[in-house]
């Protein structure tokens, strides 16, 4: 009786159906997790931001609410490409990358023809209701067919040879450029190719022969300045020689953000930007701008948030390093940020000479906007390209 009831208690039971467990779903668009979400936070941040500043500092400008508008609108349409590009294999850019070469040389060539002249600067095309300027567009072509071309020779890099084509292909832009006047903007493209000569692996003794020859070029240099781009400099030097001609741009900006202090004057409530003390406040000194209004803690923001933007471009160009092209087009981008943000910072604080360069996502131009997040829509198709590759492996 025993051994029955054992055995009818050790009864196998009927096995239970497994469930299979549901997939989760990949998410799309900039849902992605090939998508760098810290990098899009930041720049949408730091657009927000810049909004926000330029409704301030135009809100004594007639007809101030088309600043917004045309910011709002070209933010808008910069996310719209910064999307489309994220998702754009950027490895196809290699076979258009001398039609970008055309695009930006046409664009260059016609404004100086047919441009707008500001501030001594013949470089804006007026199209329609709107100005375009198209020295923003040839920055991310620059980017673009630069990087093409030194992920084909970046291992011959130091040879005589290459380097002169390198040095031909950087003069076509910066020699166009420099036919407006605009140092400033010609400036931007140097740092881009010295940054992406570096991570190519340029050899010290090509650097220090570099800095040498430009020390002996200086005087050179300094004659073939236009006046009022001598003045900038030495209104750097010593503002007060000149306070109210070529040093008031500076002495204003330091006074607005002196005024500012640790948490500013308050929103729509700073003096020298309400009443137009502040020259060029929604463009160029837009930094100024909030500092005055938000102090110290809200230039320290606005200053981490794009510093955030550089760092990320520079770490996905690491990240990259075994895709030559893609690591030239992360360093593009992020020396291109990285100049615009330290020159347009130093300018306010009267630390660097007054170039006209904007604060990247935050001054106030539909061609700035556009293009910063154009480019940052390559060094996302940088990243999903290399995540995706990861993934499938």
């Amino acid at each position: 009786m025993e051994e029955t009831e054992n055995t009818e208690n050790t009864a196998v039971e009927p096995e239970r159906a497994v469930k299979p467990k549901k997939e989760k779903k990949e998410k799309k668009g900039l849902f992605s997790d090939a998508v760098d979400h810290s990098l899009l936070i930041y720049v949408i941040l730091a657009s927000l931001c810049g909004i926000v500043a330029v409704n301030s500092a135009s809100a004594g400008i007639e007809g101030h609410y088309r600043y917004v508008i045309v910011q709002s609108a070209a933010f808008l349409l910069g996310m719209a490409a910064m999307t489309a590009l994220t998702f754009f294999n950027y490895k196809y850019l290699d076979k258009l990358r001398f039609v970008f070469l055309g695009a930006a040389v046409a664009l260059l060539a016609v404004v100086l023809v047919i441009g707008k002249i500001r501030g001594g600067t013949q470089g804006w095309l007026a199209v329609g209701p709107l100005n375009l300027q198209p020295a923003e567009i040839a920055k991310l072509c620059f980017i673009i067919t630069m990087s093409c071309h030194l992920a084909r020779v970046h291992e011959s890099v130091n040879k005589p040879k290459t380097l002169i084509f390198l040095l031909l292909h950087l003069g076509i832009y910066v020699g166009l450029i420099l036919l407006q006047p605009d140092f400033g903007t010609a400036m931007v493209f140097v740092v881009i190719f010295c940054a992406e000569l570096f991570f190519a692996g340029i050899s010290l003794k090509y650097v220090f022969g570099t800095l040498g020859a430009a020390a002996l070029a200086s005087p050179i240099i300094w004659f073939l300045l236009k006046p009022h781009q001598r003045g900038r400099l030495l209104s750097f030097i010593n503002p007060e020689s000149d306070p109210t001609g070529t040093g008031y741009h500076v002495l204003q900006s330091k006074l607005a953000m002196g005024s500012g202090q640790i948490w500013g004057r308050g929103y729509l409530k700073g003096p020298q930007t309400q009443y137009g003390y502040l020259p060029e406040r929604q463009t160029d000194f837009i930094f100024s701008s909030i500092g005055e209004e938000f102090g110290f803690v809200g230039c320290v923001i606005i200053a981490a948030l794009l510093f955030l933007i550089i760092y990320r471009c520079f770490k996905d160009a690491v990240d990259s390093r075994h895709e030559p092209m893609g690591m030239f087009i992360c360093v593009g981008v992020g020396a291109m940020m990285f100049f615009h943000t330290f020159e347009n910072i130093g300018m306010c604080l009267g630390l660097m000479p007054i170039t006209g360069i904007p604060l990247p996502f935050v001054s106030y131009g539909g061609s700035s906007m556009l293009t910063c997040c154009a480019a940052i829509g390559l060094v996302q198709s940088v990243i999903t390209r290399r995540r995706r590759t990861k993934f499938d492996i």
